[in-house]
């Protein structure tokens, strides 16, 4: 399929759709020998889904991020290999007391329209992230935050309710909700959401330079980027759902990388001449959610029945291999709380036949559909198991960002799966989908909440640690998640280029390299 053919069977889903937010895809066509690329290089992005919002308060899926961590920065980062804090925007950052934290910035950094970076502008991410109207996703992982003071031109200071052990790793863009990256002040004052998502400006590498919504965007190298160039010039992204599409556009070299490769497609881009598989165990975390603030998961013997139905770990060998595994808590295994005497729940449908006494439970639910490895087929496996136990199941095939924004509107469904990404390696990650001041949260549990509060607030490791565990057992006990599985991020790659993986799911265009010839 030639490349005018791929744009033809996106454009074929229509013009202006909202796809999938998945991780992202690079691809490149990239000419000449080097270091580095040339000047006018190209790279050539196929995604499983496309972009939805590019307004870094009011989203924190897949592909929007990936986009906007090119666009947008941080005041902080976490060092690839240490997995430690290192200063970005920000020149330095102390924890003055317990509740009081001072940053203070470069002062070389210019957003893309030339207008200097300055404490006023950080003070005014951070507020509007904090204004409930706005009902950002990033608003229950800095909920803590209760004044912003701007000290000088490049200081400002955060205090906090309680001691804050994780405000620093909210400031950096690994771990999807809680990111809170810096935009313009006098930009977002003079303009509306509408305007501001379509035509962003940040500090980062790269700069927005056309955005043709369901069909394709392309970003810019930044001429005045503060820090070093990225060796590609421009990155265009086009949105390509089906994966047969993707594959073969990378096996005939119209593009260079796919991401969520489909496992029966792995060994097939392995023995290409021209590809090859780049793979992170530390993929998203599958979790399959239960609504239980109303019927009929708000009754905990039907979860459990639910729950008791299932054996998702046939599921996850038979459809993921070796790119997948099953887990007992909602924590990636590289989150330092994880309660490792928990087990994953067994299936057991006498149980479940038992606590359903007969009863038929009919449920309408959503799917999607390429937005994560397998999903359709699992929730296809997922769907059969429970008919055999009395859950009546009719699902329907929804398009990602209109699933995820009834996710966040709490109108998704009785159930569905949602990934999370646990870059930042801490269990409060959690409260993005359990604490009942989160716009994702599927309970309202003052149990849960209470446990993450005092955690949230604890600076004793050992206790901290002992407190999440707390609500890992709790979560586990009443049946609020049916079942966790992490996917490994299965990427595509062509021989040309050079990237490591070190982050899961988060693709960085600025750091894809070009093989020297």
């Amino acid at each position: 399929m030639k490349m005018s053919a791929v744009f033809a069977a996106t454009r074929s889903f229509g013009a202006g759709a909202r796809w999938c937010r998945g991780g992202l895809l690079a691809a490149a066509l990239l000419a000449g020998a080097g270091a580095h690329a040339a000047p006018d290089a190209e790279v050539r992005i196929a995604l499983s889904g496309g972009i939805d919002l590019l307004d870094p308060s009011r989203t924190a899926n897949g592909p929007d991020v990936a986009i906007m961590t090119q666009i947008y920065e941080t005041l902080l980062v976490l060092d690839r290999q240490t997995g430690q804090l290192k200063p970005h925007l920000a020149k330095s950052f102390e924890l003055k007391e317990p509740t009081l934290w001072e940053f203070k910035l470069r002062d070389d950094v210019k957003f893309h329209d030339g207008t200097p970076l300055t404490a006023q502008d950080v003070k005014y991410s951070l507020d509007r992230l904090l204004t409930p109207t706005l009902n950002s996703p990033h608003y229950s992982q800095i909920a803590s935050i209760s004044e912003v003071k701007v000290v000088d031109e490049h200081t400002v200071q955060i205090r906090t309710k309680t001691p804050d052990p994780l405000l620093g790793r909210r400031m950096q863009p690994i771990g999807g909700s809680g990111r809170v990256f810096i935009v313009p002040k006098h930009y977002f004052e003079t303009h509306s959401n509408q305007e501001v998502n379509d035509k962003p400006i940040g500090t980062g590498p790269y700069r927005l330079a056309e955005w043709r919504k369901g069909t394709s965007l392309t970003l810019e190298r930044n001429p005045d980027y503060w820090g070093p160039a990225p060796e590609v010039a421009r990155g265009r992204y086009t949105f390509v759902p089906e994966n047969s599409t993707r594959v073969n556009a990378l096996l005939q070299g119209e593009v260079d990388i796919i991401q969520r490769v489909p496992i029966a497609d792995v060994e097939r881009i392995e023995k290409a001449e021209n590809a090859k598989i780049v793979a992170s165990m530390n993929g998203l975390v599958q979790t399959l959610l239960l609504d239980s603030r109303k019927p009929p998961f708000n009754d905990i013997r039907v979860r459990q029945a639910f729950v008791a139905s299932l054996d998702i770990n046939n599921v996850v060998t038979h459809l993921l291999g070796k790119y997948g595994r099953v887990l007992a808590t909602p924590l990636a295994p590289n989150v330092v709380q994880v309660d490792k005497s928990i087990q994953p729940y067994r299936p057991d449908r006498k149980l479940a036949k038992q606590l359903m006494d007969g009863k038929t439970v009919a449920l309408n639910t959503y799917t999607s559909d390429g937005r994560y490895v397998a999903d359709r087929d699992i929730y296809q496996a997922i769907n059969a198991q429970l008919g055999s136990t009395g859950f009546k199941i009719s699902p329907q095939v929804m398009e990602w960002g209109r699933l995820i924004g009834m996710m966040q509107s709490r109108s998704a469904g009785p159930f569905y799966i949602i990934g999370w990404d646990f870059g930042e390696g801490d269990a409060s990650k959690m409260n993005s989908f359990l604490n009942s001041n989160s716009a994702l949260s599927i309970t309202a549990d003052p149990e849960y909440d209470r446990l993450a509060e005092q955690a949230s607030a604890e600076m004793d490791e050992a206790k901290r640690t002992e407190l999440w565990k707390q609500a890992q057992k709790l979560v586990h006990d009443r049946y609020y998640i049916a079942a966790v599985w992490q996917a490994a991020s299965v990427y595509g790659f062509s021989k040309r280029l050079q990237w490591e993986a070190l982050d899961g799911d988060n693709f960085d265009l600025a750091t894809v390299k070009v093989v020297r010839k």
